[in-house]
């Protein structure tokens, strides 16, 4: 090699050697400069590296609050938030002590939830095929109730895991089930969210605040002392309804009834307080059961809010009141019945051919329409739609309900101008005709009706939110509301003999009758044909102070048609008012029949012989089922009321047929199921007499026979 070789090679490496030694020289200026910025600025690319090593031993628990209560005006719970257990089996066999005994824990589950064997059985051979951890049960493994739980405990069963949730829960099932509404948990945030109505409406207060631990572990995942921060869980405040839920009861029994009977398209009513607007009841068919979700595909609105409807002539109540006060009705004056000319057109009474000349009293009682059209004329069209105005249509009641319905006064034309007089080119909302009614009741100051009578703060009790009366305005004169009142009382007991159907023994009643055409949503126009109609009564009770108005529609019924046609609202109406005024005639001479809910805990799990002593101080009669020694079940329910003096407990011993003699139809069915029997029931009311004497061993293949009669109840 060359010596200007070897030159130009030393010259290479002595290039090399100091490139390597820049590269060293500035990384180390690198992680100096990083260093100095890391120690001065506790940070690093914008972390808070103190935040980050913190965050990764930091720790938080938190402590679910409660929703709130829905309760009644007596505090009686009726909807609240309840502990259930979700089961899963574990399929993993790393985790198992032993192989998975599939057939063995298939047949115990399918004993317990509500799932058959094959399908437990499919669930568990999924898992283990497809090498999951664990499996659970869709809905059947879910929202399991304590008993559930401890009985799944109790058959020691491999594999289970029980996973304790929460629910809301709704002690009376279908029980003004479109009003109070539904909550459902969010899968988000697992907190239960009100859907619809008072859940909804009022979901801001019941919705509670979650408490939470923030703690921090060491590497040990020990508690680092003093280092935990917490803040605690608020529940939710309690709504307090203006239900009453005896009052509830009654409407639900005759709303069953009237379902049963006629099996219409639809049933509503609602009782309101005549005097403040306060809602005591209010119930619809279909309806649903919002524990079990049962029949809520077909009921999701709130009928008494959200559904418009052209009233028929319940709606005449209005206009009567309308011409009194603008002194233009005298009883006394008569009109031509039977048809009156609009224009080219010419509208019928419901009888075309009349009555022949009447007095406006008269002609009131028959429910003509040519009266009424006579009315309007006489009041003036634009005066007339005022006073409609004034009563509150075309508008909502300004609720707190999502979606209330506003209605339409159709006013466009002179025909929809007559055809409002008589309830037909108009559509209105029952919370509307109710609002209505209480400025006829109330001197003419029409009041707002309302369903919330308080909120109160959960910890400390202050009340947060007070329903009260409120005066909407005065539409009506007092003299034109008690002259209302006066000609309305001859409705019932007039002297055409009309509407007999609806009076009560010991109770002076009346109120308005209504039958209205139902649109054709599909076609157009009205429904034509038999019975094609919906039928309805605006009442109140009694007649010298009215103390509720009771409004009662039924719609489009299938079978019974002819009943329905001819008194099918009235029994209806006569069985929820007569029931009520009892109530509130007991409730006033403190001699009442019906059992304080408050008294009515949950008895299962309990000794039979230590129920003794709690029995011996009730009033109702106490039913003990079975020779066991062991409460399994109860009618009513925990928290459930109950409308008169049976008390039901089953027993874990062999079961023997009770004396029924008594019970209501509604609570009839609540039994049968219990015992787990076919039940058979002819006639309305209460049972007089059963097919199986009392005493009588039964099993799941006994089928009872009853025999009811509505005057049976004592």
């Amino acid at each position: 090699m060359s010596k200007s070789n070897l030159k130009q090679r030393k010259k290479k490496l002595n290039v090399g050697a100091l490139l390597v030694t820049l590269g060293i020289g500035a990384f180390f200026l690198v992680l100096i400069v990083q260093y100095t910025i890391l120690m001065t600025t506790q940070s690093l690319n914008d972390e808070d590296l103190i935040a980050h090593g913190e965050a990764k031993y930091l720790r938080v628990a938190i402590n679910e609050a409660d929703r709130g209560n829905i309760v009644d005006r007596n505090g009686n719970v009726l909807a609240s938030d309840m502990v259930t257990y979700n089961a899963a089996v574990i399929t993993d066999e790393a985790y198992l002590d032993e192989p998975l005994d599939i057939d063995t824990v298939s047949r115990q589950l399918s004993d317990i939830i509500e799932l058959d064997y094959e399908e437990v059985r499919e669930t568990i051979e999924y898992g283990v095929e497809n090498s999951r951890f664990q499996v659970e049960f869709g809905t059947a493994g879910r929202n399991l109730t304590y008993n559930e739980k401890r009985a799944l405990e109790d058959a020691n069963i491999q594999g289970l895991v029980l996973e304790q949730d929460k629910r809301r829960f709704y002690p009376n099932g279908d029980f003004a089930s479109n009003l109070i509404g539904l909550a459902e948990k969010n899968s988000q945030t697992n907190h239960l969210v009100g859907q619809m109505g008072i859940e909804a409406a009022f979901d801001d207060y019941l919705i509670g605040t979650d408490g939470r631990i923030d703690f921090t572990q060491d590497l040990w995942n020990y508690v680092v002392p003093n280092s935990d921060t917490a803040s605690e869980a608020h529940d939710g405040h309690t709504v307090k309804l203006t239900i009453d839920s005896n009052i509830q009861l009654f409407l639900e029994d005759s709303l069953d009834e009237m379902d049963e009977h006629f099996e219409p398209e639809a049933v509503f009513a609602t009782v309101m307080d005549a005097k403040t607007g306060e809602i005591l009841a209010t119930g619809q068919r279909p309806s649903f059961n919002p524990d079990t979700r049962e029949g809520l595909d077909q009921s999701w609105s709130n009928v008494l809010y959200q559904t418009a409807f052209e009233p028929g002539s319940t709606f005449k109540i209005f206009g009567l009141a309308a011409a009194i006060d603008a002194g233009e009705y005298d009883p006394d004056d008569t009109v031509r019945t039977g048809s009156f000319a609009v224009g080219d057109t010419v509208i019928n009474d419901w009888d075309p051919d009349g009555w022949g000349t009447l007095s406006y009293n008269e002609a009131m009682q028959y429910s003509s329409n040519a009266l009424m059209m006579t009315l309007q004329d006489r009041v003036g069209t634009d005066e007339m739609l005022e006073y409609y105005q004034d009563f509150g249509f075309g508008q909502t009641t300004d609720s707190e309900f999502l979606n209330e319905a506003a209605g339409i006064i159709n006013w466009q034309y002179e025909l929809d101008k007559k055809s409002v007089s008589f309830g037909q080119s108009i559509t209105v909302t029952p919370i509307q005709m109710m609002q209505g009614a209480t400025a006829i009741f109330n001197d003419g100051m029409m009041k707002k009706p309302y369903v919330v009578k308080s909120v109160t703060d959960s910890d400390s009790g202050e009340v947060v939110y007070e329903g009260q009366e409120t005066e909407v305005r005065q539409v009506i004169s007092e003299e034109a509301a008690a002259e209302t009142i006066k000609e309305l009382n001859t409705m019932v007991d007039g002297s055409t003999n009309r509407n007999r159907a609806f009076m009560i023994d010991d109770y002076t009643v009346s109120g308005k009758t209504g039958t209205a055409q139902i649109i054709d949503e599909e076609n157009g126009g009205y429904l034509f044909g038999d019975y094609q109609y919906l039928t309805s009564f605006m009442g109140y009770a009694p007649v010298e102070d009215p103390e509720i108005v009771v409004y009662y529609v039924l719609r489009l019924p299938t079978e019974n048609q002819s009943d329905a046609w001819d008194y099918g609202v009235s029994l209806g109406f006569t069985s929820v008012t007569e029931r009520t005024l009892k109530y509130l005639d007991a409730n006033e001479a403190s001699d009442t029949n019906f059992v304080n809910v408050d008294d009515v805990r949950d008895f299962t799990g309990l000794n039979v012989e230590n129920l003794k002593s709690e029995f011996s101080h009730r009033e109702e009669k106490n039913v003990i089922i079975g020779d066991g020694t062991e409460v399994v079940d109860q009618y009513p329910k925990s928290g459930k009321l109950y409308g008169f003096e049976h008390f039901f407990i089953l027993t874990d011993g062999a079961k023997t047929m009770p004396d029924f003699t008594g019970v209501s139809k509604r609570d009839m069915y609540a039994l049968a199921e219990m015992l787990n029997i076919d039940l058979s029931m002819n006639g309305e009311g209460y049972v007089s007499s059963q097919s199986i004497e009392a005493g009588t061993v039964i099993d799941e293949d006994t089928t009872l026979e009853v025999t009811l009669q509505s005057d049976y109840q004592n």
